[in-house]
């Protein structure tokens, strides 16, 4: 019931955020399509979410190619890790695009073109596949188990037997992006706010300055709620590591708690997404609105007056949009906004 609970709003949310983008021609920009993206790599991590499929498996008799198939699709953390993963990636994309677009905007050769993200998505992607081969090789499907079906590294049952690629993972994608996530976003709010390098007070406008509170705040937010969500599954496993085998066994039922407790949060982090990165911003409910009338009345909200709905030159982030582009001009050009190359 608990994974029901993320997962079905969560399913609906990226689904919202992945039709909005493609159904709303001015939404196609570097950072919309990085979101997309994420919602996409969201969207299959909930579908494919083990703790769905866990009650029902331990019921189900599999075998052979047919077993191997189910563990790792469904039941094991094959392809899932490889959407987290990819996840987590483009959650560091984003921030770094952040970071260059408000603290390195006349370095744009740095920045992510829009003829060039698909070929960075792609590579995301790439990157992910290459992080899980150990966890695809690893989840089949187990004839010895009573208790379940499938051969799952990220397991009490199966964690020591996977010690170098589970560090390499927590390392990597736990406490490294963590970090990433943090040290951008702590660079953004000491240049809105202390070193003042993003915004000069005496020149921004009451309008700017709310955008610039906004930004603030959604950052803390951000990188929050990923520390949440992402570094206690990560850390939980570090300390399995260095623990002794004993103590594991000893404590096995305690620490079986913590570990679903650690993946409920890790899955939960692809239900927030869609509400921190996209539905927060009045961009994607001005879209939502007119998809929704287009669909149910069959009408143009916008046709009757174009400044009534704020999508066009959006990026996805309502709160950066006044602070970006109020900096980043450049020769006409808005190097941050999604008039050029974003």
């Amino acid at each position: 019931m608990l994974y029901a609970g993320i997962v079905i709003p969560g399913v609906v949310g990226n689904g919202i955020v992945i039709t909005i983008v493609r159904k709303t021609p001015s939404m196609h920009t570097t950072t919309n399509y990085l979101l997309l993206n994420l919602a996409v790599a969201d969207l299959l991590t909930l579908l494919l979410c083990p703790g769905l499929y866990d009650f029902a498996l331990t019921k189900v008799r599999l075998e052979g190619f047919s077993g191997d198939l189910v563990c790792k699709l469904f039941a094991g953390n094959a392809v899932v890790s490889i959407t987290i993963n990819a996840a987590v990636l483009t959650v560091c994309t984003i921030s770094v695009e952040r970071y260059l677009a408000l603290l390195r905007p006349f370095q744009s050769n740095l920045r992510i073109s829009e003829d060039k993200v698909k070929y960075v998505i792609a590579a995301l992607w790439f990157l992910a596949f290459l992080s899980c081969i150990p966890d695809i090789q690893a989840n089949t499907f187990d004839t010895t188990s009573s208790k379940y079906p499938c051969k799952r590294p990220w397991s009490l049952d199966e964690y020591f037997l996977h010690k170098p690629f589970i560090v390499f993972t927590c390392v990597g994608f736990g406490i490294i992006s963590s970090l990433i996530l943090f040290i951008c976003h702590f660079e953004i709010v000491r240049g809105l706010y202390f070193a003042k390098t993003i915004f000069s007070e005496s020149t921004i406008t009451e309008a700017e300055r709310r955008a610039k509170k906004q930004l603030a705040r959604l950052l803390i937010w951000l990188a929050l709620v990923f520390a949440v969500c992402s570094l206690p599954f990560s850390l939980y496993f570090i300390f399995l590591i260095s623990a002794d085998f004993r103590t594991v066994q000893k404590n096995y039922e305690t620490l079986f708690s913590l570990h679903r407790l650690s993946r409920l949060l890790l899955f939960s982090n692809s239900f927030l997404n869609p509400i921190l990165y996209a539905l927060q911003s009045s961009n994607f409910r001005d879209g939502f609105n007119l998809i929704f009338n287009l669909r149910l009345f069959g009408c143009n909200p916008c046709a009757k007056g174009r400044n009534s709905v704020r999508i066009a030159s959006s990026t996805g982030f309502t709160q950066a949009e006044v602070a970006e582009n109020y900096v980043l001009k450049t020769n006409g050009d808005i190097i941050a906004g999604a008039e050029t190359n974003d």
